[in-house]
C-alpha cells in the first residue's frame, strides 16, 4: 500500500498530464482507503473504460493554421511552420499573442486528436462538413437549374435564396482540398 501514496509534486503532475484521469486516480485510492484493495481495482478499471468509451464516441479535433517559428539563437535565421489550432480556445497554447495565420483560402487543415474509428467516423464526417457548408463557396447556384436536370437524391434548393446569400456565398472561398493530420492518431 505504501507504493500507492503520491507525493504531492506526483498529484499535480497528474493534475497537470489529464485532469479526468486524475479524477479517476483520486476516486481509486478513496474507494482502496475506505474499502478493498480488489473495490479501488474494479472502481478505475470500470471508469477508466467508461472515459475510454466517451473519447472513441465523441472525438477530438481542431482545424489548424500555420505560424512561423523562428530558430533559438539571435544570429539564426533559421525559420520552420509549425500548424496550431486556429480556435479562439486553443488548448496548450500558453502565448496568447502568437497569431495563428489560416491556411491559403479552400484550403482545410483538420488534426484528428483521437483515434479514427467506426464508432466516430460519423461524427468526424459531421464537424468537416458542417465546417465546409459554412466556410465554403456552395458552388453551383442550385436555384437556377430545373427540377427535371437534378440528380434524384438532390432534395433541391432551401426556401429563401436570396440575393443577399447568394451574394454571401460569392464572397467565400472555393474549397480545393481538405488535409488530414493524422500525425497523433
Amino acid at each position: 500500500m505504501a507504493d500507492l501514496v503520491a507525493t504531492p509534486d506526483q498529484v499535480y503532475s497528474y493534475w497537470r498530464v489529464a485532469p479526468l484521469e486524475f479524477i479517476i486516480w483520486f476516486a481509486a485510492v478513496l474507494v482502496t482507503i475506505f474499502s478493498s484493495i480488489e473495490n479501488g481495482i474494479y472502481a478505475s478499471i470500470a471508469s477508466s473504460l467508461a472515459l475510454l468509451l466517451v473519447r472513441l464516441a465523441h472525438p477530438r479535433g481542431a482545424f489548424l493554421g500555420k505560424v512561423t517559428v523562428r530558430g533559438d539563437s539571435s544570429d539564426s535565421k533559421a525559420t520552420r511552420e509549425v500548424f496550431l489550432p486556429l480556435n479562439e480556445k486553443r488548448q496548450g497554447i500558453a502565448n496568447p499573442g502568437i497569431k495563428v495565420s489560416p491556411p491559403a483560402p479552400g484550403v482545410l487543415i483538420y488534426r484528428f486528436e483521437e483515434s479514427y474509428l467506426y464508432p466516430n467516423i460519423s461524427i468526424l464526417n459531421s464537424v468537416l462538413v458542417d465546417y465546409v457548408r459554412a466556410n465554403m463557396n456552395r458552388g453551383h447556384d442550385v436555384s437556377k437549374i430545373k427540377l427535371a436536370d437534378r440528380p434524384w437524391n438532390d432534395p433541391g434548393p432551401r426556401g429563401g435564396n436570396t440575393d443577399e446569400e447568394q451574394r454571401v456565398n460569392a464572397a467565400k472561398p472555393v474549397l480545393h482540398a481538405i488535409v488530414l493530420d493524422f500525425s497523433s492518431v
